[in-house]
């Protein structure tokens, strides 16, 4: 929470540090003198974003803004979550420099107060394999996955190429896992479960997406033939994933 003279801004929901698989309710509480103040709630991975219109609640910027609003957050990966209040409606240049009155709850650690970091687990892709019944090497796979959030960023040195994002890597609280079971028959002897270390892994851009790829030898007691592929991406209790059924050859 932030204090600007008579004004407090509280975010109540949700809280720092959840994890989630869907939609999600945004509310805040604010004290003091509200008369003439705007509201508007902003994501850092708010992918409807755009210049005039950065904040989530476009539409409303009431006070109603703090009682119901809800965001289906629906980027994969952390989101940094800040209700903003001032007494300017536009988020023009010259609108910002008139702000007489303002509020802030929400942001980063360690530089907010009360930070608020929502880690949205929903949205998992896999690239590679493309589609189902493809062949997977279990000496040499190649498993490729959507990265989260800003996992990349441009290269200041080439506008071409995409580097890793370090802001966004601290931030991120997602995990994600692969599981390989047979399709018929699964039981832990024949499955295993694959921590991926997500810092480690080679990274590329395509298709307008950050990507990840885990490439080697599968564990030794996978079989061969028929089997699901699992992604898993978990945060705090949140989970979610997606599949593909691949045949597991030598």
């Amino acid at each position: 929470m932030i204090t600007m003279a008579d004004l407090t801004l509280t975010i109540t929901q949700p809280t720092h540090g959840r994890g989630v698989s869907g939609p999600v309710a945004l509310r805040g509480n604010a004290g003091g003198d509200t008369a003439g103040l705007f509201f508007k709630w902003f994501s850092s991975l708010n992918a409807a974003a755009t210049q005039s219109h950065p904040e989530i609640n476009s539409a409303d910027h009431s006070i109603a803004a703090l009682a119901g609003g809800v965001s289906a957050l629906g980027e994969f990966g952390s989101h940094a979550l800040v209700l903003a209040a001032t007494d300017q409606d536009a988020i023009t240049l010259a609108a910002i420099k008139a702000v007489k009155r303002s509020a802030m709850a929400g942001g980063t650690p360690p530089a907010a107060l009360a930070p608020c970091v929502v880690h949205q687990v929903a949205g998992a892709l896999i690239r590679t394999p493309a589609a189902d019944g493809l062949n997977l090497s279990k000496s040499a796979a190649t498993i490729e996955f959507l990265a989260p959030g800003a996992w990349l960023k441009p290269d200041p040195a080439n506008a071409s190429n995409w580097i890793a994002n370090p802001d966004y890597q601290a931030l991120n609280g997602l995990t994600l896992r692969l599981r390989l079971a047979p399709s018929v028959g699964a039981s832990p002897a024949n499955s295993a479960d694959i921590a991926l270390n997500l810092a480690a892994l080679p990274f590329f851009h395509a298709d307008d997406k950050h990507w990840l790829r885990f490439s080697g030898a599968l564990p030794g007691n996978l079989g061969s033939g028929s089997h699901q592929l699992t992604l898993v991406a978990s945060a705090g209790a949140a989970s979610a994933s997606v599949g593909r059924q691949v045949v597991l050859v030598a």
